[in-house]
């Protein structure tokens, strides 16, 4: 039998207001799953595919001097979303970025070709997504990336969409 030590009037705590030791574990549980999926996250961008986020390079990909256009570059490539739910990336959050982290001028496109976009605003998101401005993949799924940039306005080394990034190739 435990003693009350305290003023005479003061009421109670009871079995509500102090935390049982399951509690306690359960919370001790979460806060190791989350700090472990922090470690995680930081260093999965330290090594092996020089990347953070869900979407990863697929099959070939290839950074080349466009053959009329004098000091232009071209990325073309697939992406791929590894990650365990659907992703939306849209064209205006897709940058790229050089060695300091300052973002390089350039004009992406979810398509196997590059060009300045004709179409207005305010399009349904089927038509976004076959203009390339959009591309949503469910796990699994791949899409292709054009990027196209001038080389007198720096020089990229990562492509950042937003949720991640990935290292430019070549």
């Amino acid at each position: 039998m435990s003693t009350w030590v305290g003023p005479a009037d003061a009421p109670s705590l009871g079995r509500a207001a102090t935390p049982s030791f399951r509690r306690r574990r359960i919370v001790a549980a979460l806060a190791t799953a989350a700090v472990a999926a922090a470690v995680f996250t930081a260093l999965s961008a330290v090594g092996g595919d020089s990347r953070a986020g869900p979407l990863a390079w697929s099959g070939d990909r290839e950074v080349f001097a466009h053959p009329t256009l004098p000091g232009g570059r071209v990325l073309s490539a697939t992406l791929r979303n590894d990650g365990a739910h659907p992703v939306r990336v849209d064209s205006g959050d897709v940058r790229l970025l050089d060695a300091d982290g300052r973002p390089v001028a350039a004009t992406p496109v979810f398509l196997a070709a590059t060009g300045r976009s004709l179409w207005s605003d305010g399009l349904s998101e089927t038509e976004l997504e076959r203009t390339g401005r959009i591309a949503v993949l469910r796990p699994g799924e791949e899409v292709p990336l054009t990027i196209a940039w001038h080389a007198k306005d720096g020089d990229p080394v990562r492509v950042a969409y937003g949720r991640g990034w990935l290292t430019l190739p070549g």
